[in-house]
């Protein structure tokens, strides 16, 4: 006798008599053509909806093949928010410009940031980063191949960095065969940030009554040869920044230089410059006339301290109120002085402009400014402007181009040589600032001119006034060469 199937007395289920009729009504096949529709409607579902980091940090994912910029090893990520707070962005996207540039009476072919002008430059500086790498990596300076590892926090304000990692984040992707995609909404920041900062010529902003939140480090360099005027700079600097860090960088002084600064100066803290680290990339940079030294110490005393003031020894101090320039700077992170009538194509080298891929006509309308006299404060929008200004110091092709020159349409208006520094800083501030109002063929203080945040003389450029006694008549250290020196710091 067969063996029942199911329990002793018991009648069929419903779900079974539900089973036995499901099969007269479906064919096997048709049950293998379901099974394998929902096999393939899972695979692209897990190919679509595949777990990232981005979607992980609720942030938007980038384009297939493309990574978000991140910042930083992983003994930096628990610093990096998993929400980017992007409130002040929103606040200064929402301003809404006093007078905007498109007004201008004159027809304006000024230089202006575009996608196509960042792509390209970003492409330029990709291309010159493996040869540069030991000087970048040693100068702190990211590299766009290799972010990751390369976007490290200056003065260790790790606060400071978040916030420039999520604009790196949420307008520039780079992916991995090096193509760069930079979103439009970075022209519309730039804009927002250049038509606010301009305002500041005709209108004050509320943000003017806030308090300094650090106080800048003053900044010098010089050698041997303008020893005297370093010391005339000096005596400004104590007069007006007792209260500040001084820091010296050491182009070439001699042993009884350097001690009679350390022996006045126990605050200073002076720095060798790195010639050795440049040498076999750079060589050029030793040739002080060019000035390529200028924007490596810019770049490093940043990356130490943040927030600077820059001054070449000719430069005399005149107050202590930098207040409005370093608020401003907070958004703009690099200022610097115009020289209204001198106009950059006027004093630059074609080679340079050929360098960032661009003519000298573009520029024939832009005013010159002062490398000599910077203020900086490390941001988003300084990051890409030092990364660029130093890229370009460290190729001689860059910042003294030879078989070069001039190229200046306005034969009855002031030119001569080339500028180096000045001439590369210029033309690079053009890729990420908006200019000002013209009429009548006059400019407006650019954004980055520190006159669009104060409208008054902060300092005074002396050239080869020196003062030979100020160190001297208040120690005189070789009166007593077994003397011990001040607590004087040397990085």
């Amino acid at each position: 006798m067969a063996r029942p199937t199911s329990g002793v007395g018991h009648q069929p289920t419903l779900w079974l008599l539900f089973i036995l009729r499901f099969r007269k009504c479906v064919k096997l096949k048709h049950l293998l053509i379901i099974f394998f529709i929902l096999i393939i409607f899972t695979y692209l579902r897990l190919i679509n909806h595949a777990p990232s980091e981005q979607h992980s940090n609720g942030k938007a994912p980038a384009n297939k093949n493309s990574r978000i910029l991140s910042p930083v090893e992983d003994h930096y990520r628990p610093n990096i928010p998993d929400k980017c707070d992007f409130a002040e962005t929103e606040n200064l996207l929402k301003y809404k410009p006093k007078k905007d540039p498109k007004m201008s009476a004159d027809e304006d072919l000024r230089p202006q940031p575009s996608i196509a002008r960042l792509r390209k430059l970003f492409s330029i500086l990709i291309s010159h980063e493996d040869k540069y790498r030991a000087a970048l990596d040693y100068l702190g300076v990211f590299r766009f191949t290799d972010l990751i590892n390369t976007l490290r926090p200056f003065a260790n304000n790790t606060q400071r960095l978040q916030q420039i990692y999520c604009l790196f984040q949420r307008y520039i992707t780079v992916s991995d065969n090096g193509h760069i995609d930079i979103q439009p909404e970075m022209i519309t920041y730039l804009k927002k940030v250049s038509h606010y900062l301009s305002d500041g010529f005709n209108t004050e902003h509320p943000s003017w009554k806030k308090p300094l939140g650090e106080k800048p480090v003053i900044v010098l360099a010089a050698n041997s040869r303008f020893y005297d005027t370093l010391q005339a700079s000096m005596r400004t600097v104590n007069k007006y920044f007792m209260e500040h860090t001084i820091v010296i960088y050491d182009l070439g002084f001699d042993q009884n230089q350097l001690n009679m600064i350390k022996s006045n100066c126990p605050r200073c803290t002076t720095i060798p410059f790195p010639f050795d680290k440049l040498a076999t990339v750079s060589p050029h940079v030793r040739n002080l006339p060019n000035f390529a030294w200028k924007p490596i110490i810019v770049q490093d005393a940043v990356r130490r301290y943040g927030t600077i003031i820059y001054g070449d020894t000719s430069v005399r101090y005149l107050t202590s109120d930098f207040d409005r320039i370093i608020i401003d700077n907070s958004i703009r992170g690099f200022s610097c002085r115009e020289l209204p009538g001198h106009y950059l194509s006027c004093f630059t080298l074609s080679g340079t402009f050929a360098w960032f891929n661009e003519t000298s006509a573009t520029f024939d309308d832009v005013y010159i400014a002062e490398a000599g006299f910077v203020a900086v404060t490390d941001n988003f929008l300084s990051r890409l402007v030092l990364k660029t200004w130093v890229a370009c110091a460290l190729d001689a092709e860059c910042i003294s181009p030879s078989n070069s020159k001039t190229q200046c349409r306005r034969m009855g208006g002031p030119s001569g040589t080339h500028r180096y520094d000045q001439s590369a800083m210029v033309a690079v501030l053009s890729f990420y600032f908006f200019q000002s109002f013209r009429e009548s063929d006059k400019s407006e203080p650019a954004p980055y001119d520190m006159f669009a945040s104060i409208q008054q003389k902060v300092a005074e450029v002396r050239r080869f006034e020196g003062d030979n006694t100020y160190f001297t008549v208040r120690k005189h250290v070789n009166d007593n060469p077994n003397a011990p020196i001040a607590n004087n710091k040397t990085a």
